[in-house]
């Protein structure tokens, strides 16, 4: 049952929760509240009547009784004045019983003359009285002394009295009275309904006074929480959209490096069909020419020699735009793994170049998409041709890893390096190239280098096109 309390409980709103919380908070500071009132009222009234009652009777005592009795001792002339006070007098309606005590505890007068030589044990409210304290009790009549009184009532305020004589107020005795509780209980009653009363009313009070504040602050956390709803409504769209946004930049790059390596083949296939095909006419035409014009060649006019140069010239332009053909188109890099992609740039730089490169080229690095192909191609390529140029003589070291999804490609060189800003500003294209590529495809380029350290190229690649998205 308390776990289902619990369950049902954390279901509520924070503003019930702290409602409920606050209706048992009152609801068990009302009752202790209350109730401590209401011992209060009874011990005040009790206290209050008691003192009144002992004022009273003790006036009576000191006109009637003049001087107290001796000690211990209650002549015949003042049981029969005491007699009349409390058996025969008016005081017997509002006393309805009235004792006198010595210091043992010996009954020396009691209005109940079968009680009178009767000796208890000095204890309790009692003794307190003996040492000139006024008490006072509502009693159940459950003492030994009190068996005379249970006989014909319930319960009676008990008042103790020191009786004291002379300059010096020395206690001789105590005179032990009983009143009737019937109206002081009404009294309390009412005082005590009252008393609730009014704290249930006060509690009511802060109850609602709490509710309205925790219902304003309620609506104010509901309208914020809608607006914050709202919101993260709108920043989802956003990051939605925005997620769209870098899917279609990622296929656009995708898209980019392909057709861009497609156009490259196209232009390669139109060198190599357009004007190499041109020049290599030209050429041939150029050698029956020149067979037919060999008299010429005794000319003083130098005819001959330009004619070599024209020959030069075109076999120079067929050796150059070939190459560009060659230079411009990777044939059957689709079929390719990565790495093999990246062992066939190596061989293509070595064969160009007649110069040696330290690989470290990963086995592992197996399917990946056509677009990252190309660009470790091209990137190696031109990185290369950069060691080439830039630090002939060293052999440069290659090395493509696999990380975390990732292909990472390092190309260095012991040249005599650069500063990387400077070439950004001098507008260095083949950097500028790389760069772009790479962030094409999502991933991180870096340049490390400084005059006379030498240079190392580094890039991060995604090797799925769900990573480009997020890289």
């Amino acid at each position: 049952m308390p776990t289902t309390l619990k369950q049902a409980f954390s279901r509520l709103n924070f503003s019930r929760q702290f409602m409920l919380a606050i209706i048992a908070v009152l609801v068990i500071g009302m009752a202790a509240i209350g109730a401590w009132m209401g011992q209060q009222i009874e011990t005040s009234v009790v206290n209050r009547t008691a003192a009144i009652a002992a004022v009273y009777v003790e006036s009576i005592l000191a006109a009637q009784w003049h001087g107290g009795p001796s000690v211990g001792i209650v002549g015949s002339e003042s049981h029969a004045e005491l007699d009349s006070l409390f058996v025969e007098g008016p005081l017997r309606r509002k006393v309805v019983r009235f004792k006198l005590w010595d210091a043992d505890g010996r009954i020396v007068y009691s209005s109940d003359h079968a009680q009178l030589g009767r000796r208890f044990p000095v204890e309790g409210r009692l003794a307190a009285a003996f040492t000139g304290t006024l008490q006072a009790r509502v009693s159940d009549l459950d003492e030994a002394d009190n068996q005379p009184e249970r006989a014909h009532w319930q319960r009676l305020l008990e008042v103790y009295v020191p009786v004291r004589v002379g300059n010096q107020g020395k206690i001789i005795s105590v005179a032990e009275f009983y009143l009737s509780v019937e109206n002081l209980e009404r009294d309390i009653r009412i005082a005590q309904q009252l008393s609730w009363a009014l704290v249930a009313v006060t509690t009511l009070a802060i109850y609602l006074l709490l509710f309205s504040l925790v219902r304003r602050a309620n609506d104010t956390i509901r309208d914020q929480q809608r607006d914050l709803r709202h919101q993260l409504q709108q920043l989802r769209t956003a990051l939605d959209e925005n997620d769209r946004m870098r899917e279609r930049l990622r296929e656009a790059g995708v898209s980019t490096t392909t057709l861009n390596e497609e156009f490259l083949i196209r232009i390669a296939a139109d060198l190599h069909d357009g004007p190499a095909q041109a020049i290599a006419f030209a050429l041939m035409r150029f050698d029956e020419f020149a067979a037919a014009c060999r008299a010429c060649a005794s000319s003083s006019s130098g005819v001959e020699q330009d004619l070599r140069s024209i020959q030069g010239a075109l076999q120079s332009s067929l050796r150059d735009v070939r190459k560009i053909s060659s230079g411009l188109a990777i044939p059957g890099i689709a079929e390719l793994s990565l790495a093999d992609t990246a062992r066939r740039a190596v061989r293509d730089f070595e064969r160009m170049s007649g110069q040696a490169v330290r690989t470290e080229i990963d086995e592992a690095l197996d399917k990946a998409p056509l677009a990252v192909k190309i660009t470790v191609y091209r990137l190696l390529q031109e990185s290369l041709t950069n060691c080439w140029r830039h630090a002939s003589g060293v052999a440069p070291r290659v090395r493509v890893q696999q990380a975390d999804g990732q292909a990472l490609i390092a190309i260095t060189d012991q040249g005599a390096g650069f500063d990387p800003q400077a070439a950004a500003v001098a507008g260095r294209l083949g950097l500028a190239f790389m760069r772009e590529r790479v962030r094409l495809l999502g991933g991180i380029f870096e340049v490390d280098s400084a005059p006379g350290r030498g240079t190392c190229i580094r890039a991060r690649l995604p090797l799925s096109t769900d990573e480009m998205i997020h890289v």
